[in-house]
């Protein structure tokens, strides 16, 4: 599968069509552990200065462009990246295919009480979906061990982690040679927006690539986070367009 660097972060060259059936490959493939990853500008800024976030990023086995950021700035570099892959988006396509496939998946992240909303919503839609276990994302050692442990008897296809940025990167790295699942996936703050505990914008502002701005307006102290797009943008042009 095509691949572009972007500030030494690889990237897959993949729309969300292709990038649901590459799960799906992978999950059919063989018994191994695999990594998704779904980086943004934030994501691929902090790696530079984060040398294992950065290593774990590109040993994943799928990198999604979650950002339009990484698109316009491939656009730039000459070699377009085919559209933006957002991490909540794919996550709702995976839970489709786990539902048509009768995958089983795992739910792991948020602060307590939100999983059990988050499991209402989506069986609300998806009543046929296989959700055979989760657990909240604020684990100690006692509490780790007993949740991978959990994990590996319930056997599901497909563990979502939402822990945060690198957090969760880093407890999938950690952890995934001990994790007898086929895909584990990190999906940040995806989880507070299928509770209903966040909203995510509207269409029309993700269509004009806003959608920044819009959890900016509600989230104001993601200020300090939104810096790393200027940031991101000077680096782009300083390394990958003027050389």
């Amino acid at each position: 599968m095509a691949k572009i660097k972007i500030l030494d972060i690889l990237i897959n060259k993949v729309d969300m069509v292709a990038a649901i059936e590459e799960v799906e490959n992978l999950i059919q493939s063989d018994s191994s552990q695999h990594l998704v990853v779904t980086p943004n500008s934030e994501m691929v800024v902090m790696a530079q200065e984060d040398k294992v976030l950065k290593r774990i990023i590109n040993e994943a086995d799928l990198v999604v462009p979650d950002g339009v950021g990484l698109v316009l700035a491939s656009k730039l570099m000459g070699e377009p990246l085919i559209e933006r892959v957002t991490g909540i988006d794919l996550m709702v396509g995976l839970l489709e295919l786990a539902a048509k496939r009768g995958y089983g998946v795992y739910f792991l992240g948020a602060k307590p009480g939100i999983i059990p909303q988050v499991k209402k919503r989506i069986l609300a839609k998806y009543p046929e979906l296989k959700i055979i276990g989760t657990h909240h994302g604020y684990l100690d050692d006692k509490s780790e061990k007993q949740v991978i442990e959990e994990i590996n008897y319930l056997n599901p296809e497909l563990l979502f982690v939402g822990m945060g940025v690198p957090l969760q990167e880093k407890w999938l790295d950690k952890n995934l040679d001990r994790l007898k699942v086929p895909i584990s996936i990190g999906v940040g703050g995806s989880f507070d927006v299928l509770a209903g505990e966040k909203k995510r914008a509207p269409i029309w502002i993700q269509k004009l690539n806003l959608e920044w701005l819009y959890r900016l307006i509600q989230e104001p102290q993601r200020i300090y986070r939104i810096l790393a797009l200027p940031k991101f943008v000077y680096l782009v042009i300083t390394r990958e367009v003027l050389g």
